[in-house]
């Protein structure tokens, strides 16, 4: 399950951080540049962040069981649900629950995104608090905010689940699932429609990709089948994304994680020649 191995990657880049903050400090007298030695010490709050993303994961997946469940306690003669004790009509516990599912998906990217900036970010990057560090914009989509081979290894693994669940993500966060042209991302708002996502709604997300991440392509995954995916299930669509999403934020924390601790142990070995290696992130 790739939110457990997210989970697990998480909590080893945690304790590979604080282990060079700990060699660190049973250094006497390091001579690197005291300005170096601060930054180090900085891994430590950077170790908190990404420990602290973990508690992340739990609500996320429960935002999704949640959504399984609302077609079975939907009553299908009136399309009404008891949702957390209120009454209301399946079409809005249905946006409501996709909110919540797509909220808390990209909160553990941002979340992530900003922890590790200063492990693999360009300083200039990392500074520009107007415009902070975001998976699809400054990992995905662009190589001049990070390293050449991160934005290009996720791009072609992962770009298009990514950015499908971007646009996902925007649509209904600003536009609340409603097209422009008066029609609705969903095919209809009885709960026999479901999860379908109608021909407008899929013309949308393909005009979307097409326009506004056309350096993404519909074959830059590495999924057994070809795009489309669950074009009648929205659910199993964020789903399927979220599993890509969650494995390129494995290998993101992975690669940050272990750049950093490599080059504070390698500036390190003059005046501790016996320090061990982190441990490898499983």
């Amino acid at each position: 399950m790739t939110a457990e191995k997210l989970k697990q990657r998480l909590q080893q880049s945690a304790s590979d951080l604080r282990l060079i903050v700990t060699t660190l400090s049973s250094i006497s007298s390091p001579s690197i540049h005291t300005d170096c030695i601060d930054e180090i010490r900085k891994f430590e709050t950077i170790a908190n962040q990404l420990s602290s993303i973990c508690d992340l994961l739990n609500p996320r997946e429960n935002a999704h069981k949640l959504l399984q469940k609302l077609p079975l306690i939907t009553d299908p003669s009136t399309d009404i649900v008891d949702y957390h004790g209120i009454k209301i009509p399946f079409s809005n516990a249905r946006i409501l629950g996709f909110q919540g599912y797509i909220s808390m998906t990209w909160s553990i990217c941002d979340s992530i995104t900003t922890a590790i900036a200063p492990l693999i970010c360009t300083e200039s990057t990392c500074k520009d608090r107007s415009n902070p560090p975001q998976l699809l914009t400054h990992f995905i989509k662009e190589s001049k905010y990070s390293s050449y081979y991160t934005a290009y290894f996720l791009k072609l693994n992962y770009g298009w689940a990514i950015g499908v669940s971007y646009v996902i993500r925007n649509h209904f966060f600003h536009d609340g699932a409603s097209l422009q042209n008066g029609k609705d991302f969903f095919v209809g708002i009885s709960l026999a429609d479901e999860f379908d996502i109608s021909n407008e709604g899929w013309d949308f997300l393909e005009k979307e990709m097409a326009e506004k991440h056309n350096k993404l392509k519909n074959d830059h995954h590495r999924l057994v089948s070809s795009w489309p995916w669950h074009r009648n299930n929205l659910l199993n669509l964020l789903r399927l994304c979220n599993e890509e999403i969650d494995e390129a934020l494995t290998c993101l924390v992975g690669w940050a994680v272990g750049m950093a601790t490599l080059q504070a142990r390698y500036l390190l070995e003059r005046d501790f020649s016996a320090i061990s290696p982190p441990a490898v992130s499983s």
